[in-house]
């Protein structure tokens, strides 16, 4: 009888050792939906590839915008300067078509 009862309490340990190591070796090896989420998930975001041209461009817009609100003419300079800032962005954007067709 003690043998019996013996060899109970080994397949009972056996089988909850097969129960508790069944899910980590389950999951240790990927699924489907673990091909499935990894596909899902998006790459990093690529920087844009002029990063110094286009913050030019965006604070030469604001300088623009910022001069088309001013108070004054300052005797037409106010007007050159925006005249300026027109011919500058018209560069920065065929410097940026030039990079992107070179």
């Amino acid at each position: 009888m003690k043998i019996v009862k013996r060899i109970s309490t080994v397949l009972a340990l056996l089988a909850f050792a097969a129960a508790i190591s069944f899910p980590v070796a389950t999951s240790a090896e990927p699924g489907p939906t673990a091909v499935k989420a990894a596909a899902v998930t998006s790459p990093a975001p690529v920087p844009p590839p002029h990063p110094e041209i286009d913050d030019a461009i965006r604070l030469l817009n604001q300088a623009q915008d910022h001069l088309s609100h001013a108070a004054h003419d300052f005797g037409g300079h106010r007007t050159a300067a925006m005249g300026h800032i027109s011919k500058a962005l018209d560069e920065l954007h065929r410097a940026i078509d030039y990079a992107n067709h070179h």
